[in-house]
């Protein structure tokens, strides 16, 4: 059962239009939501999406999620909890873990030592939402499973900080738990033995290296997308991910396994992730690989159609704006969303200089 997060109405509102929206489209993610609880649990993902779930079915299955009968039961325990008439400890528990409030998060841990291995109701446990390497060891170190999945099947702790590029929370995970132990963990450790172990001795990748990839995003406002089971696009998605972690040398060894460094998945690519994360060096090796520097992808719920040096620029990453540059990528090119150039995300965000030596260049 999912622990509240929120008891504003709007807020799960919100979140469960979204999420009979993407069921009706044949999202991974969301047919695993309805097949757990609701008016639709124990159906297949392909009979969910012939049924066509409405909102209302979402709603009841947000209730059920949370262990109400009811769409209306849940109202009334939300209506409850903002007039304090009923306690939502869980609230302030998942609300200090994103703080990084260490005592906050050890006093709530100390009145109720079961809330370690809640799942909020964004669908994301405690130790996902760990923002540091000392909130992830507190966690674990209260009891915290690291090999729990949340909604979704491969959707553990370390999977949440490897998709978001904690790279101090993956390494802290892993010590305990590499699970759902798929290429996915090894290319984000950078664990080049780990790497090996997902090819059979002809150089396929075994299944377990390719299972378990239904999770992708650690904010349900990015776009919706579903995997597939393309073995290049397993390869593709660990350079991606190894490159949001700056592991060059496990770069080297999945291109060396056939990874192409323009690969496209959950439509990001490498060279957009290592820029987002302001990786220097693997920027240069990806560069040296002789990635396509004006490739358009897809970063969180507002960068659409955007290039490396789009998130470069807002980032303020000046380093990597200008090696981009002096490899070739182009400062004219416009985003698909906002029809903004590298120039004006960077003034968007405040980067006044940086904004102004990019517009001389567009």
């Amino acid at each position: 059962m999912l622990k509240l997060y929120s008891a504003e109405n709007d807020f799960h509102s919100h979140y469960l239009a979204r999420l009979a929206a993407e069921a009706r489209a044949g999202y991974a993610e969301a047919l695993h939501r309805f097949a757990a609880y609701g008016p639709y649990a124990g159906m297949s993902g392909s009979e969910i999406q012939v049924a066509a779930p409405t909102m209302i079915d979402a709603f009841e299955t947000g209730a059920a999620e949370h262990g109400f009968g009811t769409w209306r039961e849940f109202e009334l325990y939300l209506e409850a909890v903002r007039e304090r008439r009923e306690k939502a400890p869980s609230m302030r528990l998942f609300r200090a873990v994103e703080n990084d409030d260490l005592d906050k998060v050890r006093t709530s841990l100390d009145d109720d030592a079961s809330l370690a291995n809640a799942v909020a109701s964004t669908g994301k446990s405690a130790l996902q939402k760990s923002p540091s390497r000392a909130m992830a060891e507190l966690l674990l170190a209260r009891g915290a499973d690291p090999a729990r999945e949340a909604t979704v099947p491969g959707s553990t702790g370390i999977l949440h900080a490897v998709l978001w590029g904690f790279t101090d929370v993956v390494d802290a995970i892993g010590e305990h738990s590499r699970a759902p132990g798929n290429l996915r963990v090894a290319a984000a450790l950078g664990d080049l033995a780990m790497i090996d172990t997902a090819f059979d001795a002809d150089g396929t990748l075994t299944p377990a290296a390719r299972a378990v990839r239904d999770y992708y995003r650690p904010n349900y406002g990015w776009y919706p997308w579903s995997p597939s089971d393309s073995a290049q696009e397993v390869l593709d998605e660990a350079l991606i991910l190894a490159a949001t972690h700056n592991r060059i040398d496990a770069m080297d060894a999945l291109r060396s396994r056939g990874a192409s460094v323009d690969g496209k998945v959950f439509d990001t690519t490498a060279m957009i992730r290592a820029a987002w994360k302001g990786h220097l060096p693997a920027v240069q090796s990806l560069i040296e690989a002789g990635a396509d520097l004006d490739v358009r992808g897809r970063h969180g719920g507002h960068a659409q159609g955007v290039t490396a040096l789009h998130i470069a620029a807002e980032s303020n990453h000046q380093q990597i704006v200008d090696v981009l540059l002096n490899a070739g990528a182009n400062p004219t090119l416009e985003d698909d969303l906002y029809h903004g150039t590298p120039a004006g995300w960077a003034r968007n965000r405040g980067h006044t200089a940086l904004a102004e030596r990019l517009q001389t260049l567009a």
